[in-house]
């Protein structure tokens, strides 16, 4: 028996499919009864990596125009920043563009994504950290014996 799993990104513009996973089992058995727990993080992982693409490049050609001449930015630089998911860390590409000459006050270069990008941990993984941090008990994690 063989599984497949799709993605399907759908915008107005175009529908974007992309294979994440192939899964093939013969027998049954409890080892291969659904999905381990390497098989679950890779299609995770592959699923955030596909989403996360599709956002920030319909993010990247919705602001790569200017909104006062509508004239394409230009761009000076091409970089990525990594930011940590609860799903692992994903790349995301963070441009350097000119600012347009019809805007005259403001720096010569920008970066679209300090928009929204506000860090480089997402809130859902500080929460989780931060929930998961205050439940070890601290006199345990403060005592130097508890170390070995």
């Amino acid at each position: 028996m063989k599984f497949l799993v799709q993605v399907i990104c759908v915008s107005e513009a175009v529908e974007r499919r992309e294979q994440m996973f192939e899964m093939e089992r013969e027998h049954l058995a409890m080892e291969t009864l659904g999905l381990g727990l390497g098989e679950s993080k890779a299609l995770l992982r592959g699923v955030q990596e596909f989403v996360v693409a599709e956002q920030v490049a319909a993010d990247l050609e919705r602001r790569g125009k200017c909104p006062h001449c509508g004239k394409r930015h230009a761009s000076k630089a091409q970089g990525s920043i990594k930011v940590k998911t609860v799903f692992g860390q994903v790349e995301v590409p963070n441009p350097r563009w000119h600012r347009c000459l019809c805007q005259s006050t403001g720096p010569s270069t920008f970066r679209p994504m300090t928009s929204w990008l506000a860090g480089q941990t997402s809130p859902e993984l500080l929460y989780l950290e931060t929930k998961w941090a205050s439940l070890i008990p601290y006199a345990k994690v403060a005592e130097p014996e508890s170390w070995r």
